[in-house]
């Protein structure tokens, strides 16, 4: 019998199942209040179907879906390290220190502020969101329960943070990922970013100080502040030597020592702290390390603020992130990614279009999938010929793809980023999304910089090489 040729899907249907995906997921998360594993493995299980009617082989769909699996499992071993580094620093004393002093000095009134910046500047250090999330995160998410700023507000803060430095280190994944996909170095990729990033953070600086006056001032409840302080100290050998743990990471990052052994480095610091300092015994300390740390002080907030951590608790969203790039594996080797991102190319016509497509192209490939990598990807490899054609200089692709491709992954409430941030401080991004001010203005300023014609360098002609010489005998 004679082998079909596979038949790319068209522009309708691909569209009809990418809207399947994103009402399976919304449904799913916001009115059933479920997780949303299910209908993303729902919606993949739907896009192999299609790929199988337009004669696609299963075996090319889950070689896709390796191809798309396969650049994340640095991030997904990351991901699992962040658990035992969250466990180790609990049972070590060193997060509940880092509590215990900040509640006695930060301002309530410029927590927000403050939260924004600390997480920014850690962040920046260490180029990773979501490694930033889980240690300073976790503190600074304790001190604002204790001194009576909402939740989702405050995570808020911190996730504006994080994604800005994120975004902006030299040391970051995406901000690496996506001048290697457009043609250009992370240098100038980071200094053309400064032009959106720059007003974006300002504003959030200023919305932050209102809020922090709103929701801090003399708002706090200072019993609350006193029974935390109180909770810690009774339970754990509090130390300023405790403190230099998270000073050596920025070292290990000075020192450009990779992410994994960085984080895994910085877990022994934790052990080792909690044998020798807190008097803890290895048994517990490698129970806590698989399923998280574990403790019962008799005061609901401070356990709910120490009770985390551990391999364990990162599998749902090493499994969120599995699920997600295997719709996005089998999305774009059937052809239904390229005949979406395909219809929106051919639509455009000046410069301005080009970016602001590019940058919705990037918005809608994350919120369509939930993964970063492959907003970037994807979105990178389409547009790039078309920037050559428009003499554009190639961190303007660059930088569209940041602006809407990484900044907006800690809102999508089924991305790795939001579900990592969920398990870490106990807030669905269905709540802590409208607060987090930097991911929503970032697209909109990156856009409005655009349609007004601003910020966009265009290539710089080449002379050729018989005119090179010459100036060159000029010269001489």
């Amino acid at each position: 019998m004679k082998e079909r040729t596979p038949k790319p899907v068209g522009f309708t249907l691909s569209v009809i199942m990418f809207l399947a995906l994103i009402t399976l997921v919304v449904s799913f998360t916001a009115l059933l209040g479920a997780a949303p594993h299910v209908p993303l493995l729902i919606a993949a299980a739907l896009a192999a179907i299609v790929g199988a009617i337009h004669h696609y082989k299963w075996q090319s769909m889950l070689d896709g879906i390796g191809q798309a699996v396969t650049p994340a499992l640095p991030a997904l071993l990351i991901i699992m390290s962040i658990g035992i580094l969250i466990a180790a620093w609990m049972a070590g004393g060193i997060i509940p220190t880092m509590v215990y002093y900040g509640l006695q000095i930060i301002s309530p009134r410029f927590f927000l502020v403050t939260a924004l910046l600390l997480c920014s500047l850690v962040s920046l250090a260490i180029g990773s969101s979501l490694s930033t999330i889980g240690t300073v995160g976790v503190a600074l998410f304790g001190i604002g329960e204790a001194i009576g700023i909402p939740g989702p507000i405050t995570v808020g803060a911190i996730v504006s943070g994080a994604y800005f430095g994120d975004k902006m280190s030299p040391l970051s994944d995406t901000t690496n990922l996506a001048p290697s996909v457009s043609d250009t170095n992370v240098f100038e990729h980071i200094r053309h970013m400064m032009v959106t990033t720059t007003p974006t953070y300002l504003i959030c600086i200023v919305i932050y100080g209102i809020l922090g006056f709103i929701f801090g001032g003399g708002s706090a409840d200072n019993a609350q502040v006193q029974e935390t302080l109180s909770t810690l100290a009774a339970n754990f050998t509090i130390n300023p030597l405790l403190l230099l743990p998270p000073l050596l990471v920025l070292v290990m990052v000075i020192l450009r020592i990779p992410a994994l052994p960085g984080l895994l480095g910085a877990a022994l610091l934790g052990m080792l702290s909690a044998i020798f300092i807190q008097g803890a015994d290895v048994s517990s300390i490698l129970g806590g390390i698989m399923n998280g740390f574990s403790a019962e002080t008799g005061v609901a907030t401070v356990d709910t603020l120490l009770n985390r951590g551990g391999i364990l608790s990162m599998m749902r969203t090493v499994a969120l992130m599995i699920i997600a790039l295997s719709f996005a594996g089998i999305f774009e080797c059937t052809g239904m990614a390229s005949a979406i991102l395909k219809k929106v190319v051919s639509r455009v016509k000046s410069d301005k279009g080009l970016v602001i497509a590019t940058i919705l192209t990037a918005w809608g490939v994350l919120i369509g999938t939930g993964q970063q990598y492959v907003a970037i990807i994807m979105t990178g490899r389409l547009f790039r010929p078309l920037y050559k054609e428009h003499s554009l200089a190639p961190q303007n692709l660059s930088r569209a793809l940041e602006d809407a491709g990484t900044v907006f992954g800690g809102i999508v409430p089924y991305s790795t980023g939001a579900g990592f941030t969920e398990n870490m401080l106990g807030v669905s991004a269905w709540q802590y999304g409208p607060f987090t001010f930097f991911g929503w203005l970032n697209p909109l300023i990156a856009i409005t910089i655009a349609a007004l014609g601003k910020s966009m360098p265009k290539l710089q002609p080449t002379a050729p090489a018989s005119n090179r010489k010459e100036r060159k005998k000029k010269k001489r």
